[in-house]
Parts: structure tokens; C-alpha cells; sequence
């Protein structure tokens, strides 16, 4: 996948065998370009921002966007939707007799209770794997640890297939090197898009990340 944007020289080169990590020290050129994603993010499309996929089709992928990393959303709604139904592919035939006949019993036991009231109540719902797996509030258990939600955020989205860019905002502000480079080897691994933006230089790219810097006087530099 490329990127092309209108403001930026480089094109921008997104692949799952290494990490790309995009340095902009101008301040403007950073809001610009970060609004941009997040617009996109949010379906609008940008003349500014041009995605090319492999076959050289222009296309708006879908992103993920984190750049509050003391309130990490891993239990959005879309994440919880995705989770259920995954959940509810691995139910069996023997599996879902089964839970069809413990909740025909709580509807009946449930029924004699609402008979038991002068009122003309009745229930509506029938057995839905889905709506049974909300109904137990299944989630993600959070960690203690940042870099142990970004590896979970990864997992996530392997698993399912929720976005096709996963974009960290000024991460390497939170993360030593060592974890940075424990966070790019999960992803590779586990063949996970990663893109990282930061609004300023952190020197030389570690292993696994292609860098591209921009500085203050707009002058770019790939390393």
C-alpha cells in the first residue's frame, strides 16, 4: 500500500514487513496531516491524501487511529460487534441445541413469573447467539502495562480484521526503544499494518522501521 499526499515529496511507503514512522517537527504540517487521517478515519474523503493499493487502485482504507494512550478504547462497539460474531462462528450444532434449550427454560421459567402479574406482559425475543453473547457482557480485559494494550490492540485486529492500518500518534513519547522494537516485531509477526506519526525527531530509524523526517523548514529526509 502507498500513500501520496499533496504536501509531502516522498511517497509514502506502508508494508507489513517493516514499521514506517513519519517524523514532522513543522508543527502545521503535522496538524494538517494528522487531521487528514483522522478524517479520513471518519469517511470523509481528502484530494490531499491518495491510498494506492497493490494493484494500483486508488482506494480509502480503513483506519485506526490512538492517540489517547491513558484511555484506550479496546472494547468499542465495532470491536465488541466483530468479537460476538467471531464468537458465535466457532458455536456447533450440539452447542447451540444446547444453549437453546437452557434459555427455553429460563423463558419458561421467566413466563410463569410475568403470568403471576395482573398485567398482559409478554416476551418478544427469541434465542439469537448474538444477542445471548451481548447479554453476558463479554470484553477484553484491559493490561496493566501500555506496550501490553498496544501488543493486545495488534492481536485485535489480527484476529479480526477491524482495520487495515493501525496509526499511533506521538507513541514514542510512552515507549523506550527496546519496547518500540518489541511492538514493530509483534506487528510484522503478526502481520499487522503499523504506521507512527510524531511531531519530532527522534534520530536515526531502529530496526524494522523505515523513517521518513520532516523538519521544521520543511525539508525531508528518508531514512
Amino acid at each position: 500500500m502507498k500513500l501520496n499526499v499533496s504536501f509531502i515529496d516522498n511517497e509514502i511507503i506502508l508494508d507489513k514487513s517493516y514499521v514506517t514512522a513519519i517524523e514532522i517537527e513543522n508543527k502545521k504540517y503535522f496538524y494538517r496531516f494528522v487531521k487528514g487521517l483522522f478524517d479520513i478515519s471518519n469517511n470523509q474523503k481528502i484530494d490531499d491524501f491518495q491510498f494506492i493499493d497493490n494493484e494500483e487502485k486508488y482506494f480509502y482504507p480503513s483506519l485506526e487511529i490512538i492517540n489517547n494512550y491513558f484511555e484506550l478504547d479496546i472494547n468499542s462497539k465495532k470491536t465488541l460487534t466483530e468479537l460476538y460474531k467471531n464468537i458465535a462462528s466457532c458455536f456447533d450444532e450440539e452447542m447451540i441445541q444446547e444453549l437453546m434449550k437452557n434459555y427455553r427454560q429460563i423463558y419458561n421459567s421467566l413466563n410463569k413469573i410475568l403470568k403471576s402479574i395482573d398485567l398482559p406482559l409478554s416476551i418478544q425475543q427469541e434465542y439469537e447467539n448474538d444477542l445471548f453473547l451481548k447479554s453476558m457482557k463479554i470484553s477484553i480485559s484491559m493490561k496493566e502495562e501500555l506496550l501490553d494494550n498496544l501488543l493486545l490492540i495488534i492481536d485485535i485486529n489480527r484476529l479480526l480484521k477491524l482495520h487495515q492500518v493501525i496509526i499511533f500518534i506521538n507513541l514514542k513519547q510512552y515507549l523506550t526503544k527496546d519496547e518500540l522494537t518489541e511492538l514493530y516485531k509483534y506487528a510484522i509477526y503478526n502481520n499487522v499494518n503499523v504506521l507512527l506519526i510524531d511531531s519530532q525527531s527522534y534520530g536515526p530509524s531502529i530496526d524494522n522501521e523505515h523513517k521518513l523526517i520532516i523538519d521544521s523548514n520543511l525539508d525531508e529526509f528518508m531514512l
